[in-house]
């Protein structure tokens, strides 16, 4: 690509395009193998985690060049707790939660390297750790939608609009038990709009999609994810166009759930204050990255990295009601073709000469309190 220009030559789209013919094709066929179960199977770094990311890679390969959408992400989602992902839209968080559900959209669309690995546990209650990242797509019904489930950000798209909900929520059973008769499925299905705290359940067990109101919809969402009882719940902007009375009782439900399933939620959202109030454990993303994670206390009491502060200059609040709303200057850089220095280098008001070297590497700070940036570690902290 021409350095003053933004436009490729048509000798340059063709080479592109031949080169992610060739990778695209191989990673098909990887993800498209039938393999033992043994080449899959991996081990927890920490027996005490449920989900383990670590230096995955989710690419899309396009005419203009390759998207870096997760360009080696790490984290841990221990047993038992809510792992809030925070940052700005295209930050890579929703792509993280498909890679990790494996429902990312191919051919253009490939988990490139890395590991996701899932502590499981089998159908006699054995535990074993699934790397999901190495498992052919054909497996992974294994733990997708019984043992890993997902809320997605619109109800209203989700929800199929020709069928009840009686019906679509049916189908989890039907699915996930080879058992299942037409009553016992019903009977599964009407105890879990019950337990999303639905009051006539019968009723809108016979309800359309279209006949239901914003919060009650998101309410399906949540007991069609619980129907398989799973271990690890993906709330991906959960509360989505809802007033803030329904938004409460959201994420009271969801905080609820979680203790009665004894299972983990990995929460993404762009709220600092659901962020606040439901996570145990943050994580914040930039252009594909994890710049910041810590403990939630740490992340909102002595934030570190310049976006993490930027994005909490940027909450209004009831004293900034008389200032202008503080924004952060600049644009996250083209996906395409990333910089070597850090990605942030461009907007930040205390960038060094340092940051124009190598991107950072995660340092940890505190205990249990990690951030990618030169302002730590070394001789300029």
């Amino acid at each position: 690509m021409s350095k003053k220009s933004n436009h490729l030559s048509g000798k340059e789209v063709r080479a592109i395009a031949k080169e992610n013919k060739r990778i695209i094709k191989s990673l098909e066929a990887y993800k498209n193998r039938k393999a033992d179960e043994s080449e899959y199977l991996g081990h927890m770094s920490n027996p005490d985690n449920i989900l383990e990311i670590d230096n995955l890679h989710t690419y899309f390969f396009t005419e203009q060049g390759v998207v870096k959408a997760v360009n080696g992400v790490s984290f841990e989602i221990p047993k038992n707790t809510t792992v809030g992902i925070v940052g700005e839209s295209g930050c890579g968080k929703s792509v993280t939660s498909m890679s990790v559900m494996r429902l990312i959209q191919g051919p253009a669309g490939q988990i490139y390297s890395g590991s996701i690995r899932f502590n499981a546990k089998d159908t006699q209650g054995v535990s074993k750790v699934y790397d999901i990242a190495k498992m052919p797509i054909s497996d992974i019904h294994k733990i997708r939608g019984n043992q890993i489930s997902m809320i997605f950000q619109e109800p209203m798209t989700s929800l199929n609009p020709v069928f009840t909900i009686g019906q679509q929520l049916d189908e989890v059973s039907f699915i996930h038990d080879e058992n299942a008769t037409k009553e016992s499925a019903r009977a599964k299905s009407l105890q879990m709009l019950e337990l999303v705290g639905i009051a006539m359940p019968e009723r809108v067990y016979n309800s359309f999609p279209h006949e239901l109101s914003g919060g009650m919809r998101q309410r399906v969402m949540i007991s069609m994810a619980l129907a398989s009882n799973p271990r690890l719940i993906i709330a991906d902007e959960p509360t989505p166009a809802l007033d803030v009375t329904i938004q409460a009782q959201i994420l009271d439900l969801l905080r609820e759930l979680k203790n009665k399933i004894d299972g983990s939620i990995m929460l993404i959202t762009h709220d600092l204050g659901v962020i606040a109030e439901m996570a145990d454990y943050v994580v914040v993303m930039y252009a594909g990255r994890v710049i910041e994670k810590g403990p939630v206390d740490e992340i909102f009491h002595n934030p570190l990295h310049p976006y993490t502060v930027g994005l909490q200059k940027s909450k209004p609040t009831l004293e900034s009601e008389s200032e202008t709303l503080f924004n952060i200057p600049g644009n996250v850089p083209n996906p395409v073709n990333m910089p070597n220095f850090c990605y942030f280098k461009e907007r930040c008001s205390q960038c060094k000469k340092k940051c124009s070297g190598d991107y950072p590497e995660m340092i940890e700070v505190t205990p249990n309190h990690f951030v990618a940036c030169h302002l730590y570690g070394g001789e300029e902290e």
